[in-house]
C-alpha cells in the first residue's frame, strides 16, 4: 500500500521546491494566523454539532496467505499467517458547550492580534525578499 504515496510525496516535494524564499517566508509568517482561523472553524463546527470528532488509526489483525520457498524444490508454498492492517475511524467526543463557547470567544479575541502579527511578518518578508522582475 505505500507505493501510491510515493508519487504524491514526490509531487509535494517538487511543489515545495518550486516555492521561492519569499513565498516560504510568507507561508511561515501566516502560519499562526491560519492555525487560529482553523481552531475557530473547528470550535464553531463542534458547537453546531454538539460534539467533537477525532480520527484514530486502529490496528486490526487479519488472516492472510503467506508464501515460503521449499528448500528442496524451490517452489513457493502457501501457508496461513496473520497480518496487521490499519483502519481509520472517526469517533464522537462529548464536549462541554460552555467551555467550547469560552474557547471560541478567546480565539476570536486573539484573532486581530494574530492578523496584525501575520501582516507585519508578511511586510518583513517582502522587505527581506523583494520581488525580482
Amino acid at each position: 500500500m505505500p507505493t501510491p504515496l510515493k508519487p504524491l510525496t514526490l509531487l509535494l516535494l517538487l511543489a515545495l521546491a518550486a516555492c521561492s524564499p519569499r513565498q516560504a517566508c510568507v507561508y511561515r509568517a501566516m502560519q499562526d494566523y491560519r492555525m487560529l482561523q482553523e481552531d475557530i472553524r473547528e470550535t464553531e463546527e463542534n458547537l453546531a454539532r454538539g460534539y467533537a470528532t477525532e480520527r484514530r488509526t486502529v490496528p486490526r489483525t487479519v488472516i492472510a496467505t503467506c508464501y515460503r520457498r521449499d528448500p528442496v524444490t524451490g517452489q513457493a508454498l502457501p501457508y496461513t499467517c496473520t497480518d496487521v492492517i490499519y483502519d481509520t475511524e472517526t469517533v464522537r467526543i462529548p464536549i462541554n458547550r460552555a467551555q467550547e463557547a469560552r474557547k471560541l470567544k478567546a480565539y476570536r479575541q486573539a484573532l486581530p492580534a494574530a492578523k496584525a502579527r501575520a501582516e507585519a511578518g508578511v511586510r518583513q518578508c517582502e522587505a527581506t525578499y523583494p520581488e525580482e522582475e
